[in-house]
């Protein structure tokens, strides 16, 4: 009976935090967010210029740039969306976390272009690699606020899963940092790195499956709320 009077002193702790934000604020936020979406990847097709010569139609490079990016794009959205639905309440510090991570998405296409014109270029990689580091560091740390706020829900095992999709994204965001500084000190060409960049995300995804096996303690139930 005591969690469930927490539970529910939290909810309303969440909900009196600010005249100004709530359900219907967040409601409108996220609603926001998905038409930066949207204009994102409508963006990003346009991004597909017309190649001079009708033989460069079908350019490797230039349709794997776009694919990927594009899935990037909606798996990032699915995440977002996730964070959203459960009962999340935007407080000022998420608002600006989201407002970040929607510029990361907004300039994609920009980053896009220019990765597709000066893909050898070193400022394009920090660009392009950089944007999306933004974006999942972004995107990380609304996830983690947001298991803070459902500490006390009785979903264990979903709550679980989120923070593994956390510490994923964060060491994720490490990787490319750690490859950017070793690229500026040329100690990895860029080439390595998108090769080796699938297999760094099957180690860090199967490597957070395997050793992220319990939630840590701000984040299991407690009476206290959100500060």
């Amino acid at each position: 009976m005591g969690s469930g009077l927490s539970g529910s002193k939290s909810k309303e702790e969440a909900s009196a935090a600010s005249p100004f934000y709530g359900e219907r604020f967040t409601q409108r936020l996220e609603a926001f967010s998905d038409l930066v979406f949207g204009f994102s990847l409508s963006l990003l097709a346009t991004r597909l210029d017309v190649p001079a010569n009708p033989s460069e139609v079908f350019e490797t490079t230039r349709w794997a740039t776009f694919i990927i990016t594009f899935g990037m794009i909606c798996a990032i959205w699915l995440s977002h969306y996730r964070i959203f639905r459960h009962r999340f309440v935007a407080r000022t510090p998420d608002v600006i976390i989201n407002f970040v991570f929607l510029l990361g998405i907004a300039v994609l296409p920009y980053v896009v272009q220019t990765f597709l014109r000066f893909s050898s270029s070193r400022n394009v990689i920090v660009l392009y690699l950089g944007d999306f580091a933004l974006i999942l560091a972004a995107l990380a740390t609304l996830r983690w606020r947001a298991l803070r706020q459902r500490r006390d829900d009785p979903d264990p095992e979903i709550r679980l899963r989120e923070w593994r999709g956390t510490v994923r994204q964060y060491i994720l965001v490490s990787v490319i940092i750690a490859f950017l500084f070793a690229m500026n000190a040329e100690l990895i060409p860029a080439e390595k790195f998108f090769a080796f960049l699938p297999a760094a995300i099957l180690i860090v995804t199967l490597g957070t499956r395997f050793s992220v096996r319990r939630l840590p303690r701000f984040l299991e139930a407690s009476g206290s709320s959100l500060e």
